[in-house]
Parts: C-alpha cells; structure tokens; sequence
C-alpha cells in the first residue's frame, strides 16, 4: 500500500509511529490526547493483546469515540474492570504496568515535560491544566515514550516548568536512589522518531516523504543527521482511518 504520509493528518502520523513503538508489550498507561489514539491503534492492529489502563480506573479499556478526559464516558468502553485511580497507580507504583505514553505543551533536551504554565509560574501569559497524573507516570513508569505534535513552539531549551521530569544528570541519581523508571525513552512527533542518550535526545529516523531539514526544523538542540527511514506497518496503515478515537 503506497501513500504519501504528507498528505495524513499530522495527529495521525503521530499515531501510526508512535503504535509500532507498542509492539511486544502487554500494558499500557494511557494518557488523553494523542496517546489514547496511539494506544487503541496499536491495540487493532499489531498488538491486540495490549492492555490499556486509564488514570481514572478502567483496566483494559478500547474507546470507541472521542475522550477529552480520563473522566470521559467513553473511556470505560470495553473495559475488562473498572475501579479506580487510586488502583491504577498502585498498579503502576508496584511496578504492574509495562509502557506509558504522554503528551505536553513543552518538551526540553532531557524530556522534561511542562503541562502547567508558559511563562512564569507567579504570573503567566497561560495556565494549563498542570499534571494530572503525568508527574506519576514519568516518574513510575519503566519505559515511557514522549508523543509531540511538530510546533517549534513545544521544543525549547528550558522548559517554563518542570510538570514531570525527564532524564539526565539532574534526576539519574534520584531515580537510582528511589527505584525509579529510567524517564522518557523515545519521543515521537508527526515527522521523525527520537531516542533518548546521556547527552539528551537523538534523531533516530525519519517518515517517508520527509526530509532531514523538515524533521528537525524550530528545534533549537543540537541533532546529528539520521538515513534512518521509518516504515509503517502495512496493517496501521489500513486501519488508521477506521478507528473512531483519531
């Protein structure tokens, strides 16, 4: 099946990357957003067996509509239980979940994620919705993959505020020290697939249709050049336009 990935919705690309990345594990702790629309394609196509687990208690949900918040009624569609946050995260704090995925409105070299102000925290030019569960997730979860839509704007030197910590030297030795996950691993946006190293996040490879220049444009780090091309599963590809979520 031959497309052109610049003519799919960016939110899409984000997706059909970001499911592949799901392949061979068995949990999930979602997040709203993009990663709900990541975790229930991966779970149509190449991992059915996946188990998608919502901060508001549903275990081994598959929304079927739209959800604007973990409070949503869709979200408890399929569900195998339905129980309750303070269960989710004791599932996550026990170590019981495999991979979660997050989104945020900035994102820096290490990974550190903002969802609570741009601009300064005492007086800002906006004030988000903050952590939610996030903080939790990024902290608790041993494999996390970081989704971001490709607005130069979210890519900073220094995020405005740290909602939930990435990796590097100002958090290895607490996650050490705490029996921490080890932070964000890969972030995926709607042009390219990064990864992360000791000296923060690496280009990795790259959708078809685009260019090196395009993948890294607005993002202020330093990046080495990538030949690395990624190709989508032939089944995400078919599937993508017929999940309801995206």
């Amino acid at each position: 099946m031959k497309v052109n990935h610049r003519e799919i919705n960016p939110d899409k690309r984000i997706a059909m990357i970001a499911a592949m990345e799901l392949k061979g594990y068995r949990s999930c702790f979602v997040g709203i957003g993009i990663p709900s629309d990541t975790a229930c394609l991966a779970k149509d196509t190449i991992e059915p067996n996946i188990n998608l687990i919502y901060e508001s208690g549903a275990i081994g949900a598959m929304p079927k509509t739209k959800s604007y918040s973990t409070g949503s009624p869709s979200i408890a569609h399929g569900s195998d239980m339905i129980t309750d946050s303070f269960t989710v995260f004791s599932d996550l704090q026990a170590g019981r979940i495999d991979v979660g995925l997050l989104s945020a409105a900035q994102i820096d070299i290490f990974g550190n994620l903002n969802s609570t102000v741009i601009g300064g925290y005492q007086n800002p030019k906006v004030r988000m919705v903050g952590s939610g569960g996030a903080h939790d997730i990024a902290c608790l979860i041993p494999n996390l993959i970081i989704l971001m839509p490709h607005d130069p704007r979210r890519f900073v030197e220094k995020v405005d505020f740290i909602t939930s910590p990435g990796s590097g030297a100002a958090f290895d030795k607490s996650r050490i020290k705490y029996h921490l996950g080890k932070g964000p691993s890969i972030l995926i946006t709607d042009k390219a697939k990064f990864v992360m190293s000791p000296s923060g996040w690496n280009l990795d490879s790259i959708l078809d249709d685009f260019t090196y220049e395009e993948a890294i444009e607005g993002i202020p780090w330093k990046l080495s050049v990538s030949n690395k091309r990624i190709k989508i599963d032939q089944d995400i590809l078919i599937k993508v336009d017929s999940i309801s979520p995206l």
